[in-house]
């Protein structure tokens, strides 16, 4: 050996109760040669604690040289992490024949730090057996120390934000028939920290009247590859009702099929939800009775001012009340039309999530045919192939009657032109647009329904394109609105890259 890394092995230092190498048949120069080429880092010292050896990998982990290590005890990697105490137990240990064997904090040369696994055993002497120096092996492990406190911190704000969103996340493996789930899904449940839920457990946890509902979104979620999205009754293991909303998705990875979802507890969210449609359907009630009072007077002085005999200064008056009037009815016909839309909306809101995959030309088809039938002057047409969305079918057709309603309501001939075109883009993504040649949609009123806020100084004029993007936004859908050429505006509804055919070529 060179460079004073002189190992003290041979027949003066054999390992204790096993005779030296060369008795047991091996080469002392080949096992000390296995120590040098050792990935692990490898010390030998003296009765004292003074270090008479080290092979190249403890130069490498610890960066100190032979030269400045030989002699010297292993004070020398103190990082001042470990207590005295530790240290007594530790001489405690091997001075007493023992073993030694845990992790320690160590400074290296430069002054960074690392921790090791260190194993510490006494070498025997060859006449007696009693100890006469002692080996230490120590294994690099402050990576996966590193990887192990991220993972801990990661774990714990993964819990604290499952904790305070009132969210859990949960993993079925069919092949493994495991059911997997985090601290915050067993919170929701109500049960003990070390619960091991299986399948039919989980699913009884669900309200009788929800759990088939439950079931067949899972199963369908594995059989057609269909993530889902629903709200459903749970009764924890006190006996509680709550209502939450949970979501599955498919994922393979490593050929293995799994669902992967996630659990929240929406008990006080849709209490509060029921309690403004409550308020929404009084206020829609009463006004509703209110404005059809308003507009039968209206009418009642409408008619009664057409129908009076007067003289020409009379008769002028009159003609004002009849055109007041009948602005009256027709103010209070469009918030009756007002009312009735968001009734509409409420309706179709509380479900939609409740998604499956949607052929999309027939739905445009039959709104076409809906407003030919009631615009005989109009030009409606549909253009684009039969592609799917993963969607909830009443929500995209309300939003596209939306769109059409808006086109027809800002034309600018009692003839208007309106297209219906859908198209599956480079990406992969669905567009459905509506095209007019109308007076277009003003830039402020685009930005507030792309940037989803309104403020006092920057609002929309109508209601029409919130509920348009409050019905898509759910289910991963967007709006984009652009200027249609030569005129008019192409408002589209942008929906995530479909998985799905049309039945045209049967694999829906």
């Amino acid at each position: 050996m060179s460079d004073g890394r002189e190992p003290p092995f041979g027949s003066a230092h054999r390992a204790r109760d096993h005779g030296d190498a060369s008795s047991r048949g091996l080469d002392p120069t080949w096992f000390e040669r296995a120590v040098e080429a050792a990935g692990h880092a490898i010390f030998i010292t003296d009765f004292d604690g003074r270090i008479i050896y080290v092979n190249p990998a403890f130069e490498e982990v610890t960066g100190y040289d032979a030269a400045d290590a030989l002699g010297h005890t292993p004070d020398l990697l103190n990082s001042g992490h470990h207590d005295v105490d530790y240290f007594r137990r530790l001489w405690r240990t091997i001075l007493a024949g023992e073993v030694w064997q845990e992790e320690i904090v160590n400074r290296r040369a430069d002054g960074g730090v690392y921790i090791a696994n260190q194993t510490i055993a006494p070498i025997g002497s060859a006449e007696d057996g009693t100890s006469t120096h002692f080996v230490a092996i120590q294994t690099d492990i402050t990576e996966r120390k590193q990887h192990e406190i991220a993972l801990e911190r990661s774990q714990d704000l993964s819990a604290r934000t499952e904790e305070t969103a009132d969210v859990g996340g949960w993993e079925l493996d069919l092949e493994a028939e495991e059911l997997r789930w985090t601290a915050g899904t067993r919170r929701i449940h109500g049960v003990d920290p070390d619960y091991d839920p299986i399948l039919d457990e989980a699913l009884s946890f669900y309200h009788p009247d929800d759990r088939s509902k439950i079931r067949t979104f899972v199963e369908r979620a594995l059989e057609w590859d269909l993530p889902y999205d629903v709200e459903a009754r749970l009764v924890t293991a006190d006996g509680t009702t709550r209502i939450v909303r949970t979501t599955g998705q498919p994922v393979v990875g490593d050929g293995t099929l799994v669902l992967r979802g996630t659990i929240q507890d929406i008990t006080e969210r849709k209490t509060r939800r029921q309690q403004l449609m409550v308020f929404n359907r009084v206020l829609r009630h009463n006004l509703r009775n209110g404005l059809n009072v308003v507009i039968g007077h209206a009418e009642a002085i409408a008619r009664s001012a057409d129908g009076a005999n007067a003289d020409a200064d009379d008769a002028a008056l009159l003609d004002r009340i009849g055109s007041d009037a009948r602005h009256i009815v027709s103010a209070g016909e469009k918030l009756l039309e007002t009312s009735e839309r968001a009734r509409t909306f409420d309706g179709i809101y509380e479900q939609i999530r409740d998604v499956k995959p949607v052929e999309i030309r027939p739905i445009l088809e039959r709104i076409a045919a809906a407003y030919r039938d009631a615009h005989p002057t109009a030009t409606v047409r549909v253009e684009g192939s039969n592609v799917v969305v993963l969607a909830n079918p009443r929500a995209v057709r309300a939003a596209v009657d939306e769109l059409v309603d808006n086109a027809f309501e800002h034309a600018t001939d009692d003839a208007p032109t309106v297209t219906l075109r859908v198209a599956e883009r480079a990406d992969g993504t669905i567009r459905l647009g509506v095209a007019d040649r109308g007076d277009g949609i003003p830039e402020m009123e685009r930005e507030v329904i792309v940037e989803g806020e309104e403020r006092p100084l920057k609002h929309g004029s109508g209601l029409g394109l919130w509920i348009v993007k409050w019905l898509v936004t759910p289910i991963g859908g967007s709006i984009e609105i652009e200027d249609n050429d030569p005129s008019g505006t192409v408002v589209s509804i942008v929906f995530p890259a479909a998985r799905w055919r049309s039945s045209d070529d049967g694999s829906v």
